[in-house]
């Protein structure tokens, strides 16, 4: 799985990185401004040596011009020392121009020699001036300057890269902690804390985020609690006319026995359905009314279950599902003794056993358990043969939502052209223990 950056880390990169290149930058053009500096003193020196050497009144003032500045100065290029001409490969052109060139072993070394050479052209006369240095010749004056002016630049470079990471690790800092106390504050929020004043995170912005959040999750809450009551008071009404019907079947099974009371085939067929529709909507009321309670799955009273004689009873209360269809019904069991919390697992495997026999006009349903694991695998018609979408929906979503609540494996696949649901029941501390 990739690696994600936090925030705080990548911002800190980004800051960190865009400061070296400026202090790189300015640390470059520091030293490339002070090369050019020490260039234009020296081209300065070089034009008022030809200036002086051009106003002087005859060769003894000339010689003195030179031996003082020691420079060649000369009106020809040719004239002009061989380590010179050898170095500036080209002869200048442009007047007042300095030409330059150096000699080093290395890229990085410092340089050995530096020629310079220049054109000094005053109306139809001009002059070569030339002059070259080496180490040697540098007196110990300058060297110290040049190297105390290093050393300066590299203090300064230094001290402004630990200035900049000190700005911004002291502003992450201050900008992180109104963050995590935002990001714990959300993760702590419950339906009492929604009503709590909001805290202050010192930012207008972080401020507005909480708000928002607050009130993103208040309608979230109202939204459930408003569903949950729905939920509560609707199977609570649906109970009685429920109660009624079912008690009324239960009636009319025992008067029917009675001599001349007994139904015509249609009568029959009427009441099955009526008998039928009471226990879907029975089912259905008890896995709402369970849905919409409050309990935690550690919290509900576990019984020993014998899970392969309640699998058998689910599908035999189940069975009239499959009248009238060509279906090749296998229940494959074994043994099972556990403690379980018995209501949630007669819920969900009735759930699971009806919508497979409902939704399943032909072909084969298998249903598999092994120790705690219940595998059921039917066939499964196209959407377009389906007469009861809200039932197979409904069904589908109730089987979801209760083993997410339960916190139970659930996966529906398609497994070799066949529908296969699976679901492994425990109670709350024997699934803990496994995953640990």
């Amino acid at each position: 799985m990739k690696r994600r950056t936090s925030l705080r880390w990548f911002v800190a990169t980004i800051v960190l990185s865009v400061g070296l290149l400026l202090v790189i930058g300015y640390s470059k053009l520091a030293g490339y401004y002070f090369i050019r500096g020490m260039d234009n003193i020296i081209a300065s020196q070089m034009e008022q040596v030809a200036v002086k050497y051009t106003k002087a009144a005859n060769n003894m003032e000339r010689a003195v011009i030179l031996r003082l500045s020691d420079m060649s100065v000369s009106r020809q290029w040719q004239a002009q020392p061989a380590t010179i001409i050898n170095t500036i490969k080209s002869e200048p052109q442009q007047p007042s121009k300095l030409y330059k060139a150096l000699e080093k072993e290395g890229w990085s070394a410092p340089p050995d020699t530096v020629s310079f050479a220049m054109l000094y052209r005053e109306g139809e006369d001009q002059l070569f001036v030339s002059r070259q240095l080496s180490r040697a010749m540098v007196s110990e004056l300058v060297k110290r300057n040049v190297q105390e002016s290093r050393s300066t630049l590299m203090l300064i470079s230094l001290g402004s890269v630990f200035a900049l990471g000190l700005v911004v690790w002291l502003t992450l800092r201050r900008v992180s902690r109104p963050v995590k106390a935002l990001s714990q504050w959300t993760g702590t929020l419950d339906a009492e804390k929604l009503d709590q004043p909001l805290p202050d995170f010192h930012y207008p912005e972080l401020n507005d985020m909480a708000s928002l959040i607050r009130t993103s999750l208040s309608s979230v809450q109202q939204s459930l609690e408003r569903e949950h009551a729905f939920l509560r008071h609707a199977s609570h009404e649906l109970r009685t006319p429920i109660g009624v019907i079912r008690n009324n079947v239960e009636l009319i099974n025992k008067l029917r026995n009675h001599p001349g009371q007994a139904l015509s085939p249609a009568e029959q067929k009427a009441f099955e359905r009526i008998d039928r529709a009471g226990a879907t909507m029975q089912h259905l009321t008890e896995t709402l009314l369970w849905l919409s309670r409050e309990e935690r799955p550690d919290t509900l009273p576990l019984r020993e279950v014998c899970l392969d004689q309640m699998i058998n009873e689910l599908v035999e209360e189940s069975r009239y599902l499959l009248q009238d269809k060509k279906i090749n019904l296998r229940v494959e069991t074994m043994p099972c003794h556990q403690p379980l919390p018995e209501q949630p697992v007669r819920i969900v495997l009735g759930n699971l056993i009806r919508n497979a026999f409902q939704h399943t006009w032909e072909g084969e349903i298998v249903i598999a358990q092994t120790d705690n694991e219940i595998i059921v695998t039917n066939s499964q018609p196209d959407a377009t043969q389906l007469t009861d979408d809200l039932g197979f929906g409904l069904g589908l979503q109730l089987i979801r939502k209760l083993n997410a609540k339960l916190g139970w494996p659930y996966v529906n696949e398609w497994h070799k052209g066949m529908r296969r649901a699976t679901v492994t029941v425990a109670h709350h501390q024997h699934r803990r223990n496994t995953e640990l």
